[in-house]
């Protein structure tokens, strides 16, 4: 695994990650609660919490392209790692760039579409054309760590 990034972005990515995982928690509990103990629900809390959730797994993975940190095939990598490790590590780093490429063309494809477009989210009301916008961004942003992350790959493998 290589360690090469901006501690400052990947601290940031990964704080406001944390916070979205608190935050789609704490609805869920605080619904949970407030069911039990007053018969009411909190307005929204399904969509909330996936929403909240969702996002905080998108801002996660950038990072994760970016060190190389998202699962491989260790098995066979630490069973013969001389056999094993450069070949598996960089066709990891190159399908999680097409990967990420995908996503960011089929997301993005989708918020082109529905730029202007009144729909909103069944329970809150969101706009769905700045919540895919968004998305696509984080998107893009995991794209291109991807890329770094293949670079670093290849990078890691002449330098051994």
């Amino acid at each position: 695994m290589v360690r090469k990034t901006n501690p400052l972005i990947s601290v940031a990515l990964l704080s406001a990650a944390a916070g979205c995982f608190l935050l789609g928690t704490g609805v869920t509990v605080a619904d949970v609660i407030l069911r039990k103990l007053g018969g009411i629900n909190v307005r929204g809390a399904i969509e909330l919490t996936s929403y909240s959730i969702g996002f905080g797994a998108l801002l996660s993975m950038p990072v994760c392209y970016a060190l190389r940190s998202h699962v491989t095939a260790k098995l066979l990598s630490e069973l013969m790692p001389t056999l094993f490790l450069r070949p598996l590590g960089r066709l990891g780093a190159v399908a999680s760039l097409v990967f990420a490429g995908l996503m960011v063309w089929i997301v993005g494809a989708n918020a082109v579409s529905k730029l202007g477009s009144p729909e909103t989210s069944a329970d809150l009301g969101l706009p769905m054309p700045a919540m895919l916008s968004v998305v696509a961004v984080t998107l893009a942003a995991a794209l291109f760590a991807a890329g770094v992350g293949v670079w670093l790959e290849w990078r890691r493998g002449a330098a051994a």
